[in-house]
């Protein structure tokens, strides 16, 4: 029998940097109500065929030496800021909620024993654990959360652990969380946006963390603006992860554990 009385908040998400690598890593994304991708979809492809791509990849975009295509062989970087501000926008346009977290690896190599026992020793699986929880956080009670990361075939089998974990030790985790999928971002618009929203957070909280300078200022200014009155856009939360918001969100973890909720609060007989 078909379940009615819900709506499902689909959420996209995608790393940028890895921690052996950078100094700063970051994991963000988008999230809308279904409906909302297909006017976005609509969007972003024109983008790409306007821009002669057929994947927007942060890494590749946002070296402005090299042009985007053969049909957009502009370089520069105020030619590349201005190629890029109408993907930016159309995130805006079409999708509720940008959120996401980035982590400064020196602080997080610094944290106490016990905190890699839950997360393990790569940065990105606590951006994982608190964008997922920022998603329930503004997700109504009775709607429910499909979660999509780029394919990672490292990362996805920790991903789903900690996305497990989640379900069974934060009250009404398990009766919003229903699907998590990990997707080739050349097959969703979506995950490209994820990418771009990631990558733009890494350098961003590279400047404030390390003054590492950057080029794509504009574009961060652009993402992160208050919504406008033709913008679907409704929030924005971007987070900077240092040593005591990291240990903030460990203990966290901790308070909120309670007995397992029964698996069979969401099956059918």
């Amino acid at each position: 029998m078909a379940v009615s009385g819900y709506n499902t908040v689909t959420s996209f998400f995608d790393e940028s940097g890895k921690f052996k690598d950078h100094k700063v890593i970051s994991f963000g994304g988008v999230s809308s109500y279904n409906e909302d991708f297909r006017p976005f979809a609509e969007d972003w492809g024109r983008l790409l065929v306007k821009n002669g791509i057929r994947v927007l990849s942060a890494k590749s975009s946002l070296n402005a030496r090299r042009p985007l295509s053969r049909r957009n062989p502009r370089i520069g970087i105020e030619r590349r800021i201005e190629d890029l501000a109408p993907f930016v926008a159309c995130i805006r346009k079409h999708l509720l909620v940008i959120t996401g977290i980035t982590v400064d690896v020196a602080a997080f190599r610094k944290l106490p024993t016990h905190f890699y026992q839950t997360y393990g020793h790569d940065p990105v699986f606590v951006a994982f654990a608190r964008s997922l929880l920022k998603v329930l956080e503004f997700t109504p009670d009775n709607d429910k959360v499909s979660f999509t990361c780029d394919d990672d075939e490292e990362a996805a089998v920790l991903f789903f652990r900690l996305w497990r974990k989640i379900k069974k030790i934060f009250p009404g985790a398990n009766a919003k969380l229903i699907a998590i999928t990990f997707a080739e971002d050349e097959f969703l618009f979506a995950l490209q946006a994820a990418d771009l929203v990631s990558g733009i957070m890494r350098l961003e909280a590279g400047r404030k963390c390390c003054g590492a300078q950057y080029d794509y200022v504009a574009l961060f200014e652009a993402l992160s603006q208050p919504p406008q009155k033709h913008e679907k856009l409704w929030d924005l939360q971007i987070a900077f992860g240092d040593k005591p918001t990291l240990i903030g969100l460990s203990d966290s973890l901790k308070e909120a554990r309670k007995k397992p909720e029964a698996d069979d609060n969401t099956k059918s007989g």
